[in-house]
């Protein structure tokens, strides 16, 4: 079992050692001091939110929207953003893998 912690342990190294994580780790550690920042993503959840209560009324979604084409015009959020979804990615691919892989082995 000590050999399956230790290949997991190292798929975890690869995605935290990279540049892109420590990027988004560096970004997000300036992004809490940005008071435009989070009021921008705390008015985003509420109005997420909101809208969901709502019933998904089409005015509230242009207000979110408009909520978000503006966080999104930050370049900092911007290139958080862009980082965070290469890791997303990173993470979901090594998910994919083992699912499909795992599918494999068990269906034939």
């Amino acid at each position: 079992m000590e050999e399956y912690y230790k290949s997991l342990e190292d798929v975890i190294n690869c995605i935290s050692n990279s540049k892109e994580y420590k990027k988004c780790i560096e970004l997000k550690m300036l992004m809490k001091d940005n008071s435009t920042i989070t009021e921008l993503v705390k008015k985003i959840k509420d109005t997420q939110k909101k809208y969901i209560k709502s019933n998904y009324d089409s005015s509230i979604k242009k207000e979110l929207d408009s909520y978000k084409k503006e966080l999104e015009s930050i370049p900092i959020y911007s290139i958080y953003s862009q980082n965070l979804e290469v890791v997303n990615e990173k993470i979901e691919y090594v998910k994919d893998y083992l699912n499909n892989y795992f599918n494999k082995l068990l269906n034939e």
